[in-house]
């Protein structure tokens, strides 16, 4: 056995473990409809430090972020046409929040928090389990959605994450992008929709300890971000 399938394995154990308590801690969740408002202002740069331009992106492809924390993962999409702006959307409370829509001159450009609404399922720099795909998958029936490999939840990046079809309750939260139009250029300012930051921790604390150190993954990213393809971010991507 390989060591993806050990690193696959070894996460739908831990997925098991800790849907117990995201099915218990949903109903308990008091977060703001618009989260974060201390979140940092940060430029999105590539590998070398250049700031990423929206229309390099490439159309229907994944990239990953790490924001707000050092250890909490954002995906980054340019979708194939323009979404709409200023949609309504409903937060794990049942509250009403408003996503802003696509950036970027196309108005394509989005970006959610990695981290799946239903059991916390994430991506990382080992495995990455929610992934956007142009056509159906054999887990989705729809095409252009972000599907959670983990337990199969998927989201329409269209349309504020809004849940499509699966066991997730409510969206994904939306990464709130600026873009400066004369440099193309995109700047991550805040987060809408529900946060499942406290319990992400929780559920993963073991793990995230050996990784990044003792407490130093509740470290807030500073500076810029660094955007990576999804294959540079992570050594397995999970196809479903």
């Amino acid at each position: 056995m390989d060591n993806s399938d050990v690193n696959r394995r070894s996460f739908v154990k831990a997925c098991s473990a800790v849907a117990a308590l995201a099915a218990a801690s949903v109903g308990r969740l008091v977060q703001p409809a618009f989260a974060l408002a201390d979140a940092p202002r940060l430029k999105l740069v590539d590998k070398a430090g250049q700031p990423i331009k929206a229309g390099a992106l490439e159309v229907h492809a994944n990239y990953l972020f790490l924001y707000p924390y050092v250890s909490t993962p954002c995906l980054l999409l340019r979708l194939g046409a323009a979404t709409p702006h200023n949609v309504e959307r409903k937060d794990a409370e049942n509250a009403a929040y408003t996503w802003p829509g696509g950036v970027g001159r196309d108005g394509a450009v989005v970006a959610y928090s990695a981290i799946c609404s239903h059991a916390f399922s994430y991506d990382s720099k080992q495995t990455s389990f929610l992934t956007y795909s142009k056509e159906r998958t054999q887990v989705s029936a729809h095409s252009r959605a972000i599907t959670c490999c983990a337990h199969a939840s998927i989201f329409d990046p269209a349309a504020g994450a809004k849940v499509l079809s699966g066991p997730a309750a409510f969206p994904l939260a939306a990464v709130q992008l600026a873009y400066q139009a004369d440099s193309d250029e995109l700047i991550a300012t805040g987060l809408v929709g529900t946060t499942l930051f406290d319990q992400f921790f929780k559920a993963y604390r073991g793990e995230l300890n050996a990784q990044y150190g003792r407490g130093a993954y509740r470290a807030v990213v500073e500076g810029q971000t660094t955007v990576l393809p999804m294959r540079e971010f992570s050594k397995d991507v999970v196809q479903c």
